[in-house]
């Protein structure tokens, strides 16, 4: 029943993906929300979304390893309403904030730009799969002028039994 009504808040927010006036809002980030996980090469990562409420999403992505040695990383990020569009920020592992502006966004894909930040420069998220059930994140940018790109492919974490 849960999965059911997260499926359903997603296509509201969907389709809530900008006001009367053409400006984004935090709605249309609805499609975020919940627990999503991938696992590959012996890394697990995690994120977890909240909202929307008040004019903001809060999310963590966490990645751990079963290999020995390996740290967890710990990424805190939100996305905000701010002067007519969405800002997308960063922290990972206590770093400052980096800010993303959004550049495109339409029917469950939001990218996210800051083409003066060092890695990344672009940010993109995609809800898909028959029953909204993956997360596509990437991000991508230049580092030392060659392109570069990292990808995941997240399935929703089913709740608990109750």
């Amino acid at each position: 029943m849960r999965l059911a009504m997260i499926a359903a808040a997603s296509l509201i927010g969907l389709a809530a993906a900008a006001d009367e006036h053409g400006t984004p809002t935090i709605a249309q980030m609805g499609f975020l929300t919940g627990d999503w996980v991938e696992t590959r090469n012996g890394f697990t990562t995690e994120e977890h979304w909240v909202g929307p409420v008040g004019g903001v999403m809060a999310g963590i992505a966490i990645t751990h390893s079963d290999k020995a040695g390996k740290k967890t990383r710990i990424e805190f990020m939100s996305i905000v309403e701010r002067d007519g569009t969405l800002v997308f920020i960063a922290r990972p592992d206590g770093q400052d904030g980096g800010e993303f502006t959004l550049k495109t966004s339409d029917n469950g894909i939001a990218t996210f730009e800051n083409a003066a930040h060092d890695f990344p420069q672009r940010i993109t998220y995609e809800i898909a799969g028959d029953d909204l059930d993956t997360l596509k994140a990437r991000i991508e940018g230049t580092v030392n002028g060659k392109e570069r790109a990292m990808d995941w492919t997240y399935s929703r974490v089913a709740p608990p039994a109750r």
